[in-house]
């Protein structure tokens, strides 16, 4: 059994939202618009079907298409840092053969593997899935000096095609 302590921070939540966001096909579509009107912008520009002012309108636009969604994830960890009283304290997690023990206060929970529908690695967090939009993040700097054995253990009871790395 390893059992580490989770301090949820903005920047650990912002992360986990991102990967959320983008990896769906709907988030790749919008970066894909966004770069689509730059380049159209700077064609029309270049091939002087545009002006100046116009490409500025272009290049408006594609950063608004591009910008939005990270700044209003930034926006939103920030308002559930405040407001999700699950973020607000410090929660203990023991990973185990059977699953994860999660005790926050005087609140017990237990994940048991077979329950677990997938976990995800992003640069900051793992996320584990216990339902379809449900997950335990946790930010990868509170694994500490236990990371390779807790990540094992999740890779053991998970296998790989529970698995999911970016």
């Amino acid at each position: 059994m390893k059992k580490i302590t989770v301090h949820m921070t903005k920047e650990a939540l912002f992360d986990f939202l991102l990967f959320h966001a983008y990896s769906k096909f709907s988030g790749f579509l919008v970066n894909i618009l966004g770069l689509a009107v730059a380049f159209m912008g700077i064609i029309l520009y270049i091939s002087d079907k545009a002006s100046t002012l116009n490409l500025c309108f272009y290049l408006g636009a594609a950063f608004l298409f591009l910008g939005y969604t990270p700044l209003q994830l930034k926006r939103r960890a920030a308002g559930q840092m405040k407001i999700n009283p699950q973020y607000a304290q410090d929660v203990d997690y023991t990973f185990s053969d059977e699953g994860i023990l999660m005790e926050r206060g005087n609140m017990q929970e237990t994940y048991q593997w077979s329950k677990i529908q997938k976990a995800v690695v992003t640069p900051k967090t793992i996320g584990i899935y216990y339902e379809p939009e449900r997950a335990l993040i946790i930010p990868k700097q509170d694994f500490g000096e236990q990371f390779t054995g807790i990540f094992q253990l999740i890779a053991m009871n998970l296998g790989a095609s529970r698995l999911q790395m970016r």
